[in-house]
């Protein structure tokens, strides 16, 4: 992220990077720019994990969803720059690794959450379990002020057992939202989108 990652012409990098509240915790400031200028994009925290109490885990919050540069204006969500950002750290997260995405600002996977949809046929839960995160947690309603806004939890599973469970209790979750939300799907985008995912996850 120092280095910087290159994403249609433009560069997604970290531009201020700190030590966090624990010495295993990194805050990174994520910016995005073009040709000229650039636009704060997201806060990236990375927790190293401590042998053996904890696991690493990675947190995206403070998300911008629009970024205006000079090239016009960059929509992040379900685009190709959050695409490449969620993977590079996926990549590095072995078995039990979570990330945590704040969504509030994503109006898609806001709405299919809060309609109680299962999270692996919302837009960004979709994305997560693409990317090998089997086991999901909505952090609807934050307990305190330090945890930040409303996020997605997703984990990676320990070994081949405890991933063929989730992939059971995902594969029974998206036929009984199938068969519920399927009829009611036609003239709205959200839930058409939802339906398309779980057939695509049955499938």
């Amino acid at each position: 992220m120092i280095k910087g990652v290159v994403v249609d012409g433009l560069t997604a990098y970290a531009k201020n990077v700190s030590t966090g509240r624990f010495q295993e915790e990194v805050n990174l400031d994520v910016y995005l720019s073009g040709v000229k200028g650039e636009e704060s994009l997201l806060y990236i925290k990375v927790f190293h994990g401590r042998k053996p109490y904890y696991r690493p885990w990675v947190e995206f919050y403070g998300i911008s969803g629009n970024i205006k540069l000079e090239t016009g204006l960059i929509e992040y969500f379900d685009s190709i720059l959050e695409h490449e950002l969620l993977s590079l750290f996926s990549q590095f997260m072995g078995p039990g690794g979570n990330i945590f995405v704040e969504y509030y600002n994503d109006e898609e996977t806001s709405r299919q959450l809060e309609r109680g949809f299962p999270p692996p046929v919302t837009r960004l839960g979709y994305r997560l379990f693409k990317l090998g995160f089997t086991w999901f947690k909505d952090w609807y309603f934050p307990e305190g002020f330090m945890e930040g806004g409303q996020k997605l939890q997703g984990e990676k599973p320990m070994n081949e057992e405890v991933r063929n469970r989730h992939l059971k209790e995902t594969y029974v979750e998206a036929a009984a939202f199938l068969k519920k939300w399927e009829p009611l799907g036609i003239n709205e985008k959200y839930i058409a989108r939802a339906v398309e995912r779980a057939k695509r996850i049955l499938s």
